[in-house]
Parts: C-alpha cells; sequence; structure tokens
C-alpha cells in the first residue's frame, strides 16, 4: 500500500547503501522491526539476515523485471552493493536497457508491490520486544517423494536466547487449490503441537516445550509434516536459517520417480532457490533412489538443500 507504515519504512530503507549499512539495526523503523520478529538488543549478523530474509520474501513473486529492481534497490545481492541508491538504478537501467528515469520508477513500483504483499499477509509476532527466543543450532531433514503425498521429517536442535515454554515454526508452502485441506504435523518427540493456523499460502505452527528453557539451553524435537492429497509443492527442498546454523543435513527420497535431474544448493540466495543455474553441481541419487548432502557454517538468509526438476505425475 502506497500510504501504509510498511511503505514508508521501505522508502526509507533503500537509500544509501541499502541493507549494507552500518549499524542497520538502528536504521530500521517498527514495522519492519516487528515483522523480522527483532528484539532491541539483536547482534548485527541476526539484524542482516532477518531484514535479508523478509525483503526477499515480499519480492519472491514479482514479475522477473521488477523482482530485480526490488534487488538492486535495497543492494540485497553480492552484484548490487553500490554506494547509493543513484547508482543502484544506473544498474539498473543497464541491465534492463532502460533510462535512469525508466529503472527508478520500475524501483518505485517494486518496492510498492513489496508493501502490498507484506499487508496482504502481515505476521506479527507474540512479543516483538523480545524476538522470537530461540535459534536453530543444527537441523536433519527428510524429504519423502516417494509415499503417497510428500511427507517431511525434521529434527532439529534449537538453542534458547531467553526463557521460553513454546516456540513458532512456518511451514511454507506454493499457494494450493481451495479444496485442498492443510498439512497434517505431528510431533514425533520433544514437543506437543499446540495450534496451527493458516500463514499465507503455508501453515504458523506453535510447538509447546516439556520444559522452560533459560538462555542458553539446548533442546531436540522431530517433526513429520505429511502434505494434504493435491497440494503442489516447489522442486527443491532448502534450510534456510535465519541465525548462524553450525550444521544442516538434507535428505530426498525419490524412490523409483527420479526426475531428470538433482543439484546442489549451497549458499544460494533465498529468492534464487527456484533458479536453475547454469553452473549447477548436478548429482545423480544413489540405487535407491536418494540424495544427501551435508552443510557446516550455515549463512543466515541463504539456502542450502538440494533441488530437481518437477516430477512427472504419474
Amino acid at each position: 500500500m502506497a500510504d501504509s507504515d510498511l511503505y514508508h519504512e521501505l522508502k526509507r530503507l533503500r537509500r544509501g547503501r541499502g541493507v549494507e549499512r552500518l549499524g542497520l539495526g538502528g536504521f530500521l523503523g517498527p514495522e519492519i522491526r516487528r515483522r523480522c520478529r527483532l528484539g532491541t538488543h539483536e547482534r548485527e549478523n541476526r539484524v542482516h539476515a532477518a531484514v535479508g530474509t523478509l525483503l526477499r520474501e515480499l519480492a519472491a513473486d514479482l514479475a522477473p523485471d521488477m523482482r530485480q529492481a526490488a534487488m538492486l534497490a535495497f543492494a540485497l545481492d553480492r552484484d548490487s552493493r553500490f554506494p547509493t541508491l543513484l547508482d543502484r538504478e544506473q544498474r539498473l537501467a543497464d541491465l534492463q536497457n532502460v533510462s535512469v528515469r525508466t529503472a527508478r520508477r520500475r524501483i518505485d513500483d517494486a518496492v510498492a508491490l513489496m508493501a502490498q504483499a507484506g499487508e496482504k499477509t502481515p505476521d506479527p509476532p507474540t512479543d516483538p520486544a523480545n524476538g522470537s527466543g530461540w535459534r536453530v543450532s543444527s537441523l536433519r531433514a527428510l524429504f519423502r517423494l516417494d509415499t503417497a503425498t510428500p511427507e517431511l521429517y525434521e529434527m532439529r536442535t534449537i538453542v534458547a536466547t531467553r526463557e521460553i515454554d513454546e516456540i513458532v515454526i512456518r511451514i511454507g508452502l506454493p499457494e494450493s487449490p481451495v479444496e485442498v485441506g492443510p498439512p497434517a504435523v505431528d510431533a514425533l518427540f520433544g514437543a506437543r503441537v499446540r495450534a496451527m493456523e493458516p500463514n499465507g499460502s503455508g501453515q504458523r505452527v506453535v510447538l509447546e516445550l516439556p520444559d522452560k528453557m533459560r538462555p542458553g539451553d539446548m533442546h531436540e524435537f522431530w517433526l513429520r509434516v505429511t502434505l494434504a492429497p493435491g497440494q503442489p509443492i516447489w522442486p527443491y527442498y532448502a534450510i534456510v536459517p535465519l541465525d548462524p546454523c553450525e550444521s544442516g543435513t538434507v535428505r530426498v527420497r525419490f524412490g523409483a520417480r527420479r526426475p531428470a535431474e538433482v543439484w546442489l544448493l549451497d549458499e544460494v540466495p533465498y529468492t534464487d532457490l527456484r533458479n536453475r543455474p547454469p553452473g549447477r553441481t548436478v548429482i545423480e541419487p544413489s540405487t535407491l533412489g536418494e540424495v544427501v548432502r551435508d552443510f557446516h557454517n550455515l549463512r543466515e538468509g541463504h539456502g542450502y538443500g538440494l533441488a530437481w526438476t518437477p516430477l512427472s505425475v504419474s
């Protein structure tokens, strides 16, 4: 929305070096801070990761030329880190073979569309002053595509950053037909599902922990997510941490229905996960139709996992 708080904060954020400015946390408005679930004393790398992820999510569904304008507007990619917005407008003009005036207008339109996307799916945290209260230390995931409907198993080790007795996770899914129901989420151990509610096209899941966690405490839990029949999936699975994550493992089991190609996602910007890059690392599934990769020292706001050509409908 052109007159929303989010719109005005986004316009301010794109100035100067964008998200690459020093002291980014002190430059954020309350609406962006709320949507990023940032507390008042967050580490700078946490701030950068959360803001970058939010902006990429807001730009994810834009048309390609508008998404490119958004990425340049906020200096989100390595190749867009120019010191001024005017420099980035000139870069966009060169890339899209248009005038600087047209490039500036496209950036304005992209920011307005991002604000509009944000207003459609507001998702404030329960306690924005204290952030989420936890971070992921390690995550091991199994995505099964050889079952009646896709199933996801995630075993997470989390670390508390303040006192908590519940956590909230979000399950992101492509938009589904109205007749398709929500996924079934089971906590196999270490937590109990307290509530589920729609979150955009995905789900917001509240998990009750067995005991109160204090800052520095570690805890492990295992979830199983079973998708409803007819639920579309993206042709990839990736871990995208908001904080530094020590380790992650991604295993995809295709079974007999192997895709034509599988490739590695290693430190890929969030908005590029759906792309098929020319220099991709192709991986051959095992005789069981499985692919597994381990990752270490995962960088915030980037994806680590596996992608494949879409599976044909059998």
